[in-house]
């Protein structure tokens, strides 16, 4: 109990993209939870999808629920009459301080063109098209975004958003977004973690990649 009240006291604001750091993990797990929204821009049919969640702990998911609850959407009034998703990000904790080894580095370069996906369940069915300075993601409840790539090293990206398809995403229009290559796991799959730099947002992102 100790740990899920930390949890609930330690996110004292509402995102779709709270991480935290575990050890029953190993790389990378996800809680999600559904739910819709009313003409009012009021919640209801929350709930956690299981299918889509891969991190088990029912103490955890209960936090995330109640946290969930708790907090408030940015633009509801956006949101009208559909449904979506909120995810909760749990991260091994040895990726907190985890770099890329430098021998390693130049093995990103066979990412940086082709066509990818996201491994979480939250986002199957989202395809990324990365070209030599664009980057789209389409498909899923994110509709189509649409980001400027610039590779800083060869393990090393940021993404500049520069068109987001949802009304309830177009704040989002201007980000930048930095991408740190930390784990190779094969030649086509890649762990990242990415963050904000020009919000106020203090959440790092942690995921899996694979070019298919």
């Amino acid at each position: 109990m100790k740990h899920l009240l930390f949890f609930v006291l330690a996110m004292i604001s509402f995102s779709c993209y709270s991480q935290t750091f575990v050890d029953d993990v190993e790389k990378v797990a996800v809680v999600v939870i559904d739910y819709c929204v009313d003409k009012n821009g009021k919640r209801y049919d929350i709930v956690i999808n299981q299918e889509k969640s891969t991190y088990k702990h029912k103490g955890w998911q209960q936090g995330c629920l109640e946290h969930f609850k708790k907090g408030k959407l940015i633009y509801p009034m956006k949101m009208t009459n559909e449904c979506w998703q909120s995810v909760y990000y749990f991260v091994n904790s040895k990726y907190k301080t985890y770099k890329l080894p430098k021998e390693d580095r130049i093995k990103c370069k066979v990412f940086h063109l082709g066509k990818f996906k996201y491994e979480s369940p939250a986002y199957s069915e989202t395809i990324i098209k990365r070209r030599k300075k664009r980057q789209i993601e389409k498909g899923g409840l994110g509709g189509i975004q649409k980001y400027k790539i610039k590779w800083t090293d060869n393990y090393k990206y940021t993404l500049e958003t520069i068109r987001m398809s949802l009304e309830k995403d177009k704040h989002k229009e201007g980000y930048l977004i930095e991408v740190e290559i930390i784990e190779i796991l094969n030649n086509k799959t890649y762990l990242y973690k990415s963050y904000i730099t020009n919000d106020n947002s203090t959440d790092i992102v942690f995921g899996l990649i694979t070019k298919i």
